[in-house]
Parts: C-alpha cells; structure tokens; sequence
C-alpha cells in the first residue's frame, strides 16, 4: 500500500478576508474561511493533520476573538467527530495526530484524542510556548491542548523529521512559534505539501505577495515562506494552503493555481 490523501472540510468561519492576505482591495471583503484536516494512509498507520473548531467555540472563544470572527456557519455536524463518524472513523482509528499548530482553529478538535491510543505530535517550541501560557491568548485557547501538560506529545525537533515513508515534516516558525508544513510524496500526485499556516492563503504566495495580519513574528513568517518555496520549487511540490480550497502546483520552473479537492469519495494517491 502507497501513501494516499483525503481533504476533509470542517466547515466555515467568517472573517475579513484582509486579515489573511493584507491588500487593500481585501479590506471589508467578507470571506468564507475553511477550517480543514487531511487523513493520510501509510503503511506505517493512518495520520491526521490538524483538528479544525471545537463544536463548542462559540462558547469557548473569547469574545474579542469572536468580533473579528463569525462562527455562525460552526456546526456539530460540520466540525471534526461527526465528520469522522461520517468516514466511518473514530479517535482509535488514528497512529498519529499532527498539530501544524495550536491556534484554536486547527486544534479545535484535539481533545478527542486524549484518552485514544493515537500518538499526539507538535513541535518542541510550539509545545514550550502554550505550556508557557496562563490565560487564553492570540487565537490559542487552553481547553483545546490543556491536557498536555500531563499527556506529553511526541515532540519534533530541528528544522525537519520523517514521521513515516514519504511523509516529513518541516518547522517553519513565524506564525507561530512551531509552526509545521507536512510533505508527503504520493505515487501519482507527486510532491504535496500541507502548509498549515505558514501558508494562509494562495494570496499570500501568488504575486504581489499579500502578508497576513495574524502572526507571532512577520520576519520569520517571511523566511519561512521563503523556504517553503525553495522546497516547493525543488520537489514540483503542490501547495496546500492552510485556509484556501486553491493550492499552488509547481512543476518545470513554473507555477499555476489549482483546485484542491474535499469531495468525500475522492483520495489523492
């Protein structure tokens, strides 16, 4: 068996698209924000790249969260446990569970992890800075990840580690302290790179470049975009932004946009 992906939309979040691609023909444009997971298949075991909202953060985010963002659209049916009861999948059915990050958007749904056997990774930083947090702070939300302080995650070190055959991952510092891409080389597909948010949008990468106005350090940010290019640019890679349903496919020095696809029945192989 080869390595194979599967997109998984967890429904939308409402937002001013400027917040993600800071150009001033996007300020006051309303954007339907994806919240997305993707399931890979190994011969090593199933991984699980990132867990979108918590069915319950319209309640748990803080209320200056919820003024930039609507969550309006945030349905049970829409976020991670039913869209994977809906696969026929359960929080068992998992070897690993990989954070790109810890922002509540992406970790939203990580609780359900907590007592399944599956093995939690994150980055040593990522890991360092939310331990290092008191309160809710800058899009991370304790409830999400609290548990492990006493359920410690597998943590990446350095600037890159092979998780399984063909599936590495790379630290990319700058939206957050830990920030992750996943590359993964399918058979047919090629090179594919999961970006997380060191990638927001097909905007930011696309010129003129748009910068994002979220983020924990800009410079790094920028470098770290800068690297995810060079590694995309060598591998032919395609390029899965963290909040965009439109990647990037490289290929012979050249770029174009392409549609990624969520539909359930489809699989990248």
């Amino acid at each position: 068996m080869g390595v194979t992906l599967r997109g998984v939309n967890l429904g939308y979040m409402g937002l001013d698209m400027s917040l993600l691609v800071n150009k001033s023909e996007h300020v006051g444009t309303p954007y339907n924000c994806p919240a997305i997971a993707y399931i890979i298949e190994t011969p090593q075991g199933r991984i699980l790249w990132e867990t979108g909202l918590s069915a319950r953060c319209p309640d748990e985010w803080l209320p200056e969260w919820k003024q930039v963002v609507d969550l309006g659209a945030v349905t049970p049916e829409a976020c991670l446990e039913m869209r994977l009861e809906q696969l026929g999948l359960g929080p068992d059915d998992f070897r690993y569970v990989v954070q790109g990050h810890l922002h509540t958007d992406h970790a939203g749904g990580l609780r359900l992890f907590e007592d399944a056997g599956a093995e939690i990774v994150v980055h040593e930083d990522e890991y360092a800075h939310v331990m290092g947090l008191d309160e809710d702070k800058d899009f991370f939300a304790r409830v999400d990840w609290a548990f492990l302080g006493d359920k410690k995650p597998t943590l990446i070190s350095g600037r890159s580690m092979e998780i399984a055959d063909g599936v590495r991952l790379l630290h990319l510092p700058g939206h957050t302290p830990g920030q992750m891409a996943l590359q993964l080389q399918l058979e047919t597909t090629g090179s594919v790179l999961l970006t997380s948010d060191a990638l927001y949008h097909h905007e930011n990468y696309v010129e003129p470049t748009g910068e994002p106005q979220i983020y924990w350090d800009i410079d790094k940010w920028r470098t770290s975009l800068e690297s995810l290019g060079q590694v995309a640019r060598e591998n032919d890679s395609w390029l899965f932004p963290g909040h965009d349903e439109t990647g990037i496919q490289h290929f012979d020095g050249r770029k174009e946009l392409k549609a990624i696809r969520f539909d359930e029945g489809h699989t990248y192989a």
